[in-house]
């Protein structure tokens, strides 16, 4: 019977398209992501494989502004490193990160989405929501991205400090926390 009445109506029976995010919806919210990755990286005093983990809190505010923190920790032959540094930008104004590279956050759809390039690659962020207000989850991505002929992603600051080289970076597990503020 429902088939019979969409057909009707000339509807499909594909899923109804996510509704889009809007700064008003994302007021009053926290939002953490944790993405881990299997790495092998060459610095300077050699290569070694490893797992990175990189964490952003930040909010969005009614304007569109980003603040937040970034916390990345690598694990290295000679134990865990770790480096925070806050975050600032906006959303549809492309930025250049203090650690380098050029970033871009945009609202599309049901996903907020940062693009960041460093030196050669870079990644790419999407956070996609479901619900509204109270109810509002979000689940993320987070991969490395190389280049097009490119084997490797380079960028100048590091968690140690100098330039790093990530000859593989596999994205493990991102997750995603919506906190909110009531």
């Amino acid at each position: 019977m429902i088939r019979k009445c969409i057909a009707a109506f000339g509807l499909a029976l594909a899923p109804m398209p996510a509704a889009a995010i809007t700064l008003e919806d994302l007021k009053d919210v926290s939002l953490e992501t944790r993405s881990v990755y299997d790495a092998t990286i060459r610095r300077a005093e050699g290569t070694f494989t490893g797992q990175t983990t990189a964490v952003m809190t930040f909010r969005v505010d009614a304007e569109g502004r980003i603040r937040g923190n970034v916390t990345r920790t690598v694990n290295t032959p000679f134990g865990p490193r770790s480096k925070s540094y806050p975050m600032f930008a906006r959303i549809g104004q492309p930025g250049e990160p203090r650690v380098g590279g050029h970033g871009l956050w945009l609202l599309e759809g049901d996903k907020l989405v940062l693009l960041r390039t460093l030196e050669q690659g870079g990644f790419k962020i999407e956070i996609e929501f479901k619900g509204s207000g109270k109810s509002m989850t979000c689940t993320a991505r987070a991969p490395f991205v190389r280049e097009e002929g490119s084997t490797e992603i380079k960028t100048q600051e590091s968690v140690v400090g100098g330039p790093v080289t990530f000859l593989k970076a596999t994205e493990k597990s991102t997750k995603c926390r919506v906190i909110r503020q009531f």
